[in-house]
């Protein structure tokens, strides 16, 4: 894989994740996924947290407003090394 599909993958995993893309590019994610382990690790990874996070916080509804703040904040955020 190159680091660009990489790149790109791991931009959209939150929202491939929270199922808010295009049925096509899911596929197209999915395929990578597939056939790149670090990006499956790293999507194993924040699967987990998500379900650490949602076992720990008792808060079912969030504001639409702090989703929003979240996840400019994620795609601002420089990916970590795998």
């Amino acid at each position: 894989m190159s680091e660009t599909d990489c790149q790109k993958v791991l931009r959209e995993i939150e929202l491939y994740l929270d199922r808010e893309l295009a049925a096509l590019r899911c596929v197209e994610i999915e395929r990578h996924l597939d056939e790149c382990s670090p990006c499956m690790s790293r999507k194993e990874f924040r699967v987990s947290l998500r379900a650490l996070i949602a076992s720990k916080c008792g808060c079912e509804d969030v504001p639409a407003s702090l989703l929003v703040r979240i996840r400019e904040e994620l795609h601002r955020a420089p990916d970590a090394p795998s």
